[in-house]
């Protein structure tokens, strides 16, 4: 009998903890964490925050905005109803409810740290303030001022610094955020998103005449969706529309004269913003994501269900519209449609993070370094992470280390600082063998100089040069040097077989070739922006090849019909010996930015231009010489062979997708012959 109740009891308690184990992983599931890799893609990343408490017993109806007070205090504008509740977070029970006979649509709310509220009502067009009393103390109605004009006064968010300036987001404002004393006068407009125009508006611009432009709708800026202003006085903004957000200004934190001070780039449309007691900056997007952002704008990362949704499921939203964060670093947000509260426990990965930077951002260099490998024990390759060792170790000092974090994590800019550095202190370290070897080189060669003035050293070289220019295929090869430095004598060679070969101008071509392979592969890391690994050999190959074989097809069709004198073979070898500075070029360039930091990238597009400029000049001077055209003449046949290979292109690339559309329609009716061949057996 023991055995049998022992029995029971086991199968019972295996059944309780299947059932939990579901429940949690259904929870956990609900919602999926995405973060930035080094590559820049976003990828699916532990989990930061998870499903805690839903509440739906609040009875809210349409509620707009939420917003936290002291102890926690929750306090949500519940619009519908024209109340504003305080729901209580640690006891999960209704504190009170505020009721005023002006509310019309109390829909954005701002409490202060001595707990006055702040309501912004757009169909009353006013701002009711509340002491901690509840009392209303002040109702602040449209601006009597002139530089405010005409201009609709309906706030439906809002906004306050601790001198009780408030800013206001109100309907239909195009001019920006609504700034007010805190007795009610217009200050101005603190910000504006910027207007952005399509492909048709901007040719529109260029092209239309004065009186047609009249007839054309005004292009306006899209208004804020939300503002929020931290104890510090510093004003965050978000906005919504895929303009705003393909223009990477969705999220913003403005300094004191209204610009934005992040490079906070973000394809979502944004909803709501808020700032926890470190910085970190939460926004909400239209489409049911919850965004983190780290005080400079840095996305540590972003989760949700990533959709929206009628079903009741933890993560899931209709209309994602308000956020905000409690003293413990919950989050709270708030389902307008559904009329439901949903909050979100951090994960010890997520904390590990903010304690990093919390560190870090107080100078505790060492205590960051621990919290940050810390955070690698949770994912190994969080880009965050490594930059924040990279950070770490920076003004630690240790560059090498410093330098190995950047290039794990990507990041360019700081790998070139680091590498500065680096660089830096090797040459103080070696600044003295620097010395003694230039000093033996220019000794070296001023003792080159007596002696082959004595014995005839230069002339000896020189034959030897002369001999190898006479090898047969060598020769050939190294005459587009002599092309380089000499190249309207030396293209009337060619023209008429004097010098150089069809052999010499294909080995310039396959050294070209090679060139611009190492160059596209092989460059230091601050320059090289693509990898190896996410290359397309095929196209950068094929691409090299078509267009260099194109130039010298389209061309000589071109010139074939405008008596020029120069054959294909001709064309071929001059567009292959004029090749030779740029090949030079792209290889100088790929060895000298492996030494080379951010700061002097300026010295490689300059040696680019100089390399390409000399290459184009060469093919210019070329093609006229061997063709027998004037400037003009060069000129006109330049301008068509580029518009014929244009054409080739767009008719290669036709021709690609009829035969791509091909090729499904035999497999299409090779699969139905199969199928009805098959039914009949």
């Amino acid at each position: 009998m023991t055995v049998c109740a022992d029995m029971k009891r086991l199968t019972v308690f295996l059944l309780i903890f299947t059932l939990f184990s579901s429940m949690s992983y259904a929870q956990q599931s609900t919602i999926v964490n995405f973060a930035e890799n080094r590559k820049g893609w976003f990828v699916p990343t532990q989990d930061g925050y998870l499903p805690d408490r839903n509440i739906t017993t609040l009875d809210l109806d349409k509620p707009e905005n939420i917003a936290f007070g002291k102890n926690d205090m929750l306090y949500i504008a519940d619009t519908g109803n024209r109340r504003i509740v305080l729901f209580d977070t640690n006891s999960g029970k209704v504190s009170r409810e505020i009721r005023h006979a002006g509310f019309r649509s109390p829909r954005g709310i701002f409490v202060t740290e001595d707990e006055t509220l702040y309501v912004a009502d757009s169909s009353a067009a006013s701002v009711f303030i509340f002491n901690a009393s509840d009392e209303c103390v002040k109702t602040v109605t449209s601006p009597n001022s002139i530089a405010f004009g005409d201009t609709q006064f309906a706030p439906y968010r809002i906004g306050v610094d601790p001198r009780g300036n408030m800013y206001i987001i109100g309907e239909g404002v195009y001019s920006g955020i609504i700034h007010l004393s805190n007795e009610g006068e217009f200050l101005g407009f603190f910000a504006s998103n910027k207007t952005t125009m399509t492909i048709v508006q901007l040719l529109q611009k260029w092209f239309f005449t004065d009186r047609q432009k009249e007839g054309l709708q005004d292009r306006l800026p899209l208004t804020f969706s939300n503002v929020f202003v931290d104890p510090r006085g510093i004003v965050y903004s978000v906005s919504m529309g895929r303009d705003v957000a393909r223009e990477g200004q969705a999220l913003k934190k403005h300094d004191m004269a209204g610009r934005n001070m992040l490079e906070a780039w973000t394809t979502m449309s944004l909803t709501d913003v808020t700032v926890d007691r470190y910085g970190n900056i939460f926004s909400t997007s239209t489409q049911g994501w919850i965004q983190v952002n780290a005080s400079d704008g840095v996305e540590i990362f972003f989760f949700g269900a990533g959709h929206l949704s009628a079903e009741d499921i933890a993560g899931w939203y209709s209309n994602l519209v308000s956020i905000a964060v409690s003293s413990q670093g919950h989050i709270w947000t708030l389902d307008s449609e559904k009329a439901f509260l949903q909050s979100y426990t951090p994960t010890e990965y997520t904390q590990s993070i903010y304690r990093a930077q919390r560190f870090f951002n107080e100078g505790y260099y060492i205590q960051a370094e621990e919290e940050w490998n810390n955070v690698l024990r949770f994912n190994q390759m969080s880009i965050l992470a490594h930059n924040g060792l990279g950070k770490a170790y920076l003004y630690q000092e240790e560059y090498e280390k410093a330098r190995y974090e950047f290039y794990v994590a990507g990041n360019r800019e700081y790998y070139s600082q680091a590498y500065w550095e680096t660089r830096n202190n090797w040459l103080l370290g070696n600044i003295s063998y620097i010395l003694i070897a230039i000093i033996i080189f220019f000794t070296g060669i001023f003792i080159f100089n007596r002696i082959s003035r004595r014995y005839a050293l230069n002339t000896f070289i020189r034959e030897g040069v002369n001999s190898l220019k006479n090898l047969k295929y060598l020769g050939t090869s190294l005459f587009s040097f002599s092309v380089a430095r000499h190249p309207i004598d030396n293209f009337e060679s060619l023209k008429y077989n004097l010098k150089g070969s069809f052999a010499g101008a294909t080995v310039n071509f396959a050294f070209f070739f090679i060139a611009f392979l190492v160059y596209q592969t092989s460059k230091g890391f601050i320059v090289q922006s693509v990898e190896i690994e996410d290359m397309d050999f095929n196209v950068i190959i094929g691409g090299f090849l078509g267009i260099y074989l194109l130039f010298v097809i389209c061309n000589y069709l071109v010139t074939s019909i405008n008596d020029g004198e120069g054959s294909f073979i001709d064309i071929f070898k001059l567009v292959s010996y004029s090749a030779l500075p740029l090949s030079v070029t792209l290889l100088a360039v790929t060895v000298i930015s492996h030494v080379l930091t951010e700061n002097e990238i300026l010295l490689l597009n300059l040696m680019m231009f100089a390399g390409i400029a000399w290459s184009v000049s060469l093919l210019w001077l070329g093609l006229q010489e061997v063709h027998g055209y004037s400037f003009t003449d060069t000129f006109k046949s330049v301008i068509f062979t580029v518009l014929f290979m244009l054409i080739a292109l767009i008719v290669l690339f036709n021709m690609t997708i009829l035969f791509d559309q091909f090729v499904q329609f035999v497999e299409a009716i090779v699969r139905e012959a199969y199928a009805y061949i098959t039914k009949m057996y």
